[in-house]
């Protein structure tokens, strides 16, 4: 498996041709809480991600710290072909495309 990216709210780390699909989107990266991009995780995983959550435990509870974002190293280049494609598909609609 290849790590595509690591969210989570102590650091976040993204592959550079991730992070360039991602930022040529357009898309708003601070949608919830903080996690860059994490809204946006379904879609990852329609193009082949496996998303992993991080779960910290502390004795008799637990909370959320963020995800690990995965790809089959043989579906790398398949993730990176689909997922600019999928992500044209949420694009915020512009003023003129609102009045349609």
């Amino acid at each position: 498996m290849t790590q595509v990216a690591s969210i989570t709210l102590e650091e976040t780390r993204f592959e550079d041709r991730f992070l360039q699909i991602l930022e040529a989107t357009g898309l708003e990266p601070e949608e919830f809480e903080g996690l860059p991009y994490f809204s946006y995780c379904p879609f990852f995983v329609i193009a082949g991600a496996t998303v992993s959550p991080r779960i910290r435990e502390h004795g008799d509870h637990s909370h959320f710290e963020g995800v690990s974002i995965d790809v089959p190293d043989e579906q790398v280049e398949i993730f990176y072909d689909v997922l600019p494609d999928l992500l044209a598909q949420i694009q915020p609609l512009d003023e003129d495309e609102e009045e349609a």
